[in-house]
Formats: structure tokens, sequence, C-alpha cells
């Protein structure tokens, strides 16, 4: 049985926009630097910005005059987000299917556990909406931890008041799907968009009683 239902973001409910789209190379082709170095650089670096101890704007200025630009002085924040919000593609099929699975099971406590920065985060928000799905609210900077920490789920799960056993974990990175399992977690491991569609329902299913019994 779970009372708690952990869902990723990136990977779960909208594409891993460094990994997957045009944004990095953009930036990089903008402020004359090597676009995999600019990418290491931001994934190296990931944990300070998801965790809210810095701004991703700062973390990418530094990371751009680290690269050699010559250009950081003119550094455009706004229009680093507009690129940014032009690269999210959003699953709604997906977001359908959970907005499904929580008005099916109201009693399940319905958690964002993502990493993101709270800029892009609040952005992503502003567009799609996708708080709304969640009754907790736990986004890496928010709980000032990134997973697979054991000290995000840690205070994540304290947040929801549930124990490990109780709680299932929907992920698109298996190093999240293994540390959530070694702490006793159910966990449901998101290999491609289209596998929440296909089992995420009844996965919970399987985990949460039945209305009638």
């Amino acid at each position: 049985m779970i009372n708690a239902l952990l869902v990723d973001a990136g990977g779960v409910l909208f594409n891993n926009v460094a990994e997957e789209t045009s944004f990095v190379p953009a930036i990089a082709r903008r402020y004359a630097v090597d676009e995999r170095r600019l990418l290491a650089g931001l994934l190296a670096s990931a944990h300070v910005y998801e965790r809210g101890a810095g701004h991703v704007h700062e973390v990418l200025r530094a990371l751009l005059d680290e690269a050699g630009s010559p250009r950081t002085d003119a550094f455009d924040g706004d229009w680093v987000d507009r690129l940014y919000a032009d690269s999210v593609r959003c699953y709604d099929a997906n977001v359908a299917e959970l907005a499904e699975v929580r008005r099916a099971h109201p009693e399940l406590t319905v958690v964002l556990a993502n990493n993101e920065a709270e800029h892009w985060d609040h952005l992503k928000n502003a567009r799609y909406g996708h708080y709304r799905l969640f009754g907790r609210l736990c986004s890496s900077w928010r709980v000032g931890q990134v997973k697979p920490s054991a000290e995000y789920f840690a205070a994540t799960l304290d947040r929801c008041r549930t124990e490990p056993r109780e709680a299932l974990m929907v992920d698109d990175r298996a190093a999240v799907i293994a540390a959530a399992r070694d702490l006793g977690m159910r966990t449901l491991h998101i290999s491609s968009p289209a596998v929440l569609r296909a089992r995420l329902r009844a996965t919970v299913e399987n985990l949460v009683p039945s209305a009638s019994g």
C-alpha cells in the first residue's frame, strides 16, 4: 500500500531541456563559446541552482565567463528565459494521465519531486500550470537538496509524513530509481514518456486499496 506518489517533471511531464533541445547550443552561439563545454559546465553546476544556492542566471553567466565568452557583460536573462520557455515541451497526455490518477485517488498525496531551478520551475508553471497537479511541492530548490541524495528523500518524505515503503517514486533517471528502491520505496522507471501513460494507472491501482475495499 502507498499513500504518496512522488513524480519527477523533466523526462516525465516535460522534456529535458538542457540535454534534449537546442537551448544550450543557441546560448553557446550567442555568447561565442564551445557548446560541449557549456553543457558539461551546466550539468556539473546543476546542483547549485537546483538546491537554491544560486540563481540559474548567475550560474550561467559565470559558466560563460569561465568558457571565455567576450560577451558576458551583455548577458540577457530575458532572452535566455524566452529561449528556455520556447524549448520546453509539455507531455500533455502525461499531464492528463496524472490528473486522472489524482482524481481517482484523492487519498493519495501527489508530490512534485523534481530537480529544477526555482526560476525555471516558476517559468514552466506560469505557462503550463503544472503545480496544480500536486498536493505537495517538493522541488529541489524548496527542499534545499537534490535527487538522488538520501537527504532529499528524507526531507521530502518527512514533509509528506510518510515512510519510504508507503511511497511510489516516478522518475526517468535510473540513478534516482535505484536510490529510491534502495530506501525501500516502490518505483516506476519512465524510460520514455509513453511509459507513464501505459503503466502509471495500473501501477497505482495495484498499490492502493480500492475505495470499496
